[in-house]
């Protein structure tokens, strides 16, 4: 418990490390920051004009796979993570515009793990996406975005539309 406590205490100064999404790393002092590498972040400012232009995940990722765009992808392996460029997923391009890491906001505990009881035994499901007020920590304005927390907002907002098929009067 006093090992949960500290990595929390940590998580709540934002100082915990986890793994970063492709186009963010650690900085030597322990800062989140842009990937220095040029075709990375041009890649991951790619998919937020496009979806700015476009106003859908799919339609992005459509784009994406007709222009023969590859996108980084992080491989994670028990002691190593390697970025590769894969031919671009659907979920990844999801992955990119949900993640408030790029916009700037330290986030940690947005996933849980759930326990079930199906026919007499435990299930459990891992990485259950969890309410934006029941993640453990957000700190806005924590490091250099690839957009703004207001364009988050509006992105995540637009996000929930189309997949709840709703239409909005003032696009």
């Amino acid at each position: 418990q006093r090992g949960i406590a500290a990595r929390d205490s940590k998580a709540g100064r934002g100082e915990l490390r986890f793994m970063l999404p492709p186009g963010l790393c650690w900085s030597a002092v322990g800062k989140i920051e842009i990937d220095p590498a040029e075709h990375v972040v041009e890649t991951i400012r790619l998919v937020f004009a496009k979806f700015r232009e476009l106003g859908s995940g799919r339609q992005v990722f459509l784009w994406l796979r007709s222009a023969d765009i590859k996108m980084p992808v992080v491989l994670r392996n028990v002691d190593v993570c390697k970025l590769v460029w894969k031919a671009p997923a659907y979920h990844s391009v999801m992955q990119i515009l949900h993640n408030p890491l790029y916009a700037g906001a330290y986030a940690f505990g947005r996933r849980a793990q759930r326990t079930r009881i199906v026919d007499g035994r435990a299930r459990k499901a891992t990485g259950v996406r969890k309410p934006r007020d029941e993640w453990s920590v957000l700190l806005r304005d924590n490091h250099q975005g690839y957009i703004s927390w207001r364009e988050y907002e509006e992105n995540h907002k637009l996000l929930t539309e189309n997949a709840h098929m709703k239409k909005n009067c003032d696009r």
